[in-house]
């Protein structure tokens, strides 16, 4: 499966709370192995992130970064153009149902993880 590192970059929240869920064995296996996958092209993402932060951003006392809108501008065009490379991984889609019943994810989430889906947009129709 061939994906981009902007889908990693805004999946990776919902991978840690999916990590966080009860699942069914099988599924939380399979989740943690596309993570570790992902990882090297994670802490990539991260490193180019932390990278522009530094270059086009001020760090207050607090820890918190700040940026002008021509910074902000420049950071997140950037960023876009770091997340454009596609990454080939193996991983075998599941269905929704393999996610289980004790499962708490917004629709949201959901969305953001539908090309691991299998059956994403058939329940979406039923629904």
């Amino acid at each position: 499966m061939k994906i981009t590192y902007e889908k990693i970059y805004r999946s990776y929240p919902v991978f840690k709370h999916l990590l966080e869920q009860s699942l069914p064995i099988n599924t939380t296996i399979k989740i943690k192995q596309f993570i570790e996958q992902l990882n090297p092209h994670l802490l990539q993402i991260e490193s180019i992130q932390n990278e522009l932060l530094e270059n086009y951003s001020s760090k207050t006392e607090d820890g918190v970064y700040e940026m002008n809108n021509e910074e902000k501008k420049q950071f997140i065009e950037l960023l876009q153009t770091a997340l454009v490379p596609e990454i080939v991984v193996t991983f075998e889609k599941l269905k929704i149902s393999e996610l289980g019943t004790l499962c708490s994810i917004s629709a949201k989430d959901l969305e953001e993880i539908s090309y691991l889906l299998d059956d994403y947009e058939e329940v979406l129709e039923y629904h």
